[in-house]
């Protein structure tokens, strides 16, 4: 099919299946990947995640971590830290604990169990914010702790991906780059972002072409994703960086702001979300697997009660710390990409993957879900500070 009819059919297909959803009182998140795994492999086979696809689903994770940075004020953020560290620190040993255990008990390799571990360590941070913004919880404590752990939780598991590769091949050359070079962009962007790039924004407001102050900010966001990239992080902390650091400077500005969630979610994120369900390759014979079951336990398990953990010191109640660990609960775009990476370097054999893409699916489609419920039982005071927190 035509790329530019494959699209029109997505963003068709996801809108409505959005809208959908949105009445029967669910996500509209849910309605967009479903909308993906209908079009694609799986069952009509209508679209393929080609080039042109990869690219727009791209922008879309860099549009959606860019408006939700913007949208959570570096005050919240800030004030958060020390729940958002122990969350993600128990939410990442936790799963990759049981992980290992499983492997040790199901007798496969050292680079089996390691990769195991690291799958079920990642958390989905588009899945997460998306789920956040919906619910118009994001800068509630429990939101600002979802969001940071998510955020340290991509980074960590970026560096295992680089130890698990440099185990497998032998090389220790890729860890040691992920570590230095993530280190100094994350430095570079808080040290000197800060103080550069909302100045140059508001130089652009004296300007004659008008929409030059909305190019800036896309072009800002674009870059900082390129440099995570090229630093050896993830293009999404990049774009979550740039939105944090711009945020007064686009929140003081209504119109601008609504312009660029508006874009952002009418076109790209919208993609992003569809492109999950087209990533979906499943059989009647996956579901047979003996792996599937267990690994879904473990994805759960693993984060809620990690997550759980880690909030529990610093949220108010322990239903908000159960809704931080809910939304660890998913796994994504990158985990799908870990498991990808470890399929083509023969570390897992079709059966293990096969089973880690029916897991990340019921993650990414149960945690909207439970998090709506969840928010519905949690009574929370937004703008309330976690306990214990600078």
């Amino acid at each position: 099919m035509d790329p530019l009819a494959q699209v029109i059919l997505i963003l068709v297909a996801a809108k409505v299946g959005g809208e959908l959803l949105e009445r029967m009182g669910y996500p509209a998140q849910v309605g967009e990947i479903a909308a993906g795994i209908l079009l694609g492999p799986s069952v009509l086979g209508l679209v393929t995640f080609d080039e042109p696809l990869v690219f727009l689903s791209e922008i879309g994770i860099i549009a959606l971590l860019f408006v939700s940075g913007i949208r959570l004020s570096l005050k919240s953020f800030v004030a958060s830290e020390k729940a958002a560290v122990s969350t993600a620190f128990t939410g990442v040993v936790l799963p990759f604990a049981l992980g290992w255990a499983f492997g040790v008990l199901m007798g496969f390799s050292f680079l089996e169990r390691f990769f195991i571990g690291i799958a079920l360590s990642i958390t989905s941070i588009g899945i997460s914010v998306r789920s956040l913004i919906d619910l118009r919880k994001l800068e509630t404590p429990s939101g600002a702790t979802i969001v940071g752990a998510a955020v340290i939780d991509d980074v960590l598991g970026i560096v295992l991906l680089a130890a698990l590769t440099a185990v497998a091949s032998g090389s220790e050359g890729s860890l040691v780059y992920t570590i230095v070079g993530g280190s100094v962009f994350i430095a570079g962007s808080v040290v000197v972002g800060r103080r550069v790039l909302p100045a140059a924004l508001a130089r652009t407001r004296g300007a004659r072409t008008h929409e030059l102050t909305y190019t800036a900010a896309i072009v800002t966001a674009l870059l900082m994703a390129w440099l995570a990239d090229f630093a050896g992080l993830h293009y999404s902390i990049g774009a979550f960086l740039a939105g944090m650091i711009l945020g007064e400077e686009i929140r003081s500005d209504r119109s601008l702001f609504d312009g660029i969630a508006d874009f952002a979610f009418g076109f790209f994120v919208t993609i992003f979300f569809a492109s999950i369900g087209l990533l979906v390759v499943v059989t009647p014979e996956t579901f047979l697997s003996p792996f599937v079951l267990p690994l879904i336990l473990l994805a759960f398990v693993g984060k809620v009660a990690g997550g759980f953990l880690g909030a529990a010191p610093f949220m108010a109640t322990r239903a908000e710390a159960l809704v931080v660990g809910i939304g660890l609960f998913p796994r994504g775009e990158i985990a799908l990409v870990v498991s990808q990476i470890a399929l083509a370097a023969g570390i897992i054999d079709q059966s293990i993957f096969s089973a880690f893409t029916v897991m990340v699916v019921v993650s990414i489609l149960l945690t909207p879900i439970l998090m709506a419920w969840g928010y519905r039982r949690v009574p929370l005071r937004d703008g309330r500070p976690p306990a214990g927190a600078r």
